[in-house]
């Protein structure tokens, strides 16, 4: 009769700790079969971004400085904030844990998704194409331009996919607390990505000034209008090393001889957006003229064909609300 009843307490003992051991598992989420096809989906985005991640250190790692590593670093981080997005949507899914990035969840839109899809897959094009024009080059100032000119393509795609993520998943940027940081630090970089808008602390670089958008004069005309003399420029600029989206640039046109020597300046702001990597033209903008002023003559009198321009960054508006300004 006692072995029994031992028996029936080592039983019952075993059912406590099968029950304790059960609750314990039980912790982790059951997921139905909609949440396993979403985090499965969301692996494959992470498997894909930490991929990215991986190749853009290995090319960051080439560049000691410069305006490409500075691109390089700015897309380096929005692919890295693409790759925690991911792990913590997994992470909420899967178990319920806390979430080390602050995010506020947005609902997914598919349709916007399949169209920021379609935009990818133009703009892994025009990667494809810049970095074939890259390889063509081992140096110089064109090879240079070349290289940075596909940089900013790969930021573009990296911003897309950033976006892409955000409608099909319904996740949304980090909002982290603003800061006065250098405009190149990763905190700053961030916070503009995050439609955060903040004001980026004057950058006492001249020569990245002056990288940010390529000018080329594509016609001069002389005129009289009302009794006044104007000097006409029609300008394409390329902005070729602009990190994203801007709203309006205000900077310097400077025009120089084949030699560089800077002949005359004029004071020049564009209200119209620009877009990386997409050509912007500005027709029919120029100054009064004053025969009386040597640099204006010289500006009336030389052939387009022996004038070199170049232009001078003072302040980027963003598009997203961000700003940026360069020291005189």
């Amino acid at each position: 009769m006692k072995l029994k009843v031992r028996d029936d307490m080592k039983f019952r003992l075993s059912v406590c700790v099968l029950c304790v051991f059960l609750a314990l598992v039980g912790c982790k989420k059951s997921l139905s079969s909609e949440e396993q096809a979403q985090v499965q989906a969301l692996r494959t985005e992470l498997d894909t971004t930490q991929k990215e991640v991986s190749a853009t250190e290995l090319q960051n790692a080439k560049y000691s400085g410069g305006l490409v590593k500075a691109q390089m670093a700015l897309r380096l981080e929005t692919l890295k904030t693409n790759e925690a997005l991911l792990q913590q949507r997994i992470h909420a899914i899967e178990s319920g844990a806390k979430v080390t990035v602050e995010t506020f969840t947005t609902k997914a839109d598919p349709d916007r998704a399949k169209l920021l899809e379609e935009e990818m897959n133009k703009q892994e094009l025009k990667v494809s194409e810049a970095e074939a024009k890259a390889s063509l080059y081992s140096g110089g100032l064109a090879g240079a331009m070349a290289v940075m000119g596909a940089a900013t393509e790969r930021n573009s795609l990296a911003l897309l996919r950033q976006q892409y993520l955000v409608a099909k998943y319904g996740l949304a940027s980090p909002q982290p607390a603003a800061s006065s940081t250098n405009v190149s630090s990763p905190s700053s970089a961030m916070a503009s990505r995050a439609g955060v808008p903040e004001t980026a602390p004057i950058v006492a670089d001249k020569e990245l000034s002056e990288q940010i958008l390529e000018a080329k004069l594509l016609q001069k005309k002389y005129a009289k209008q009302d009794y006044q003399d104007y000097v006409f420029l029609d300008v394409a600029f390329n902005p070729s090393g602009l990190d994203k989206p801007a709203r309006a640039i205000k900077g310097v046109l400077i025009l120089t001889d084949l030699f560089g020597e800077q002949k005359f300046a004029l004071n020049w702001t564009i209200e119209k957006p620009i877009i990386p990597g997409a050509e912007h033209v500005e027709k029919g903008s120029g100054f009064r003229f004053n025969q009386f002023i040597e640099s204006q003559q010289w500006v009336r009198n030389t052939d387009k064909d022996n004038m070199k321009l170049k232009f001078r960054v003072n302040s980027i508006l963003y598009q997203d609300g961000s700003s940026r300004t360069f020291s005189e």
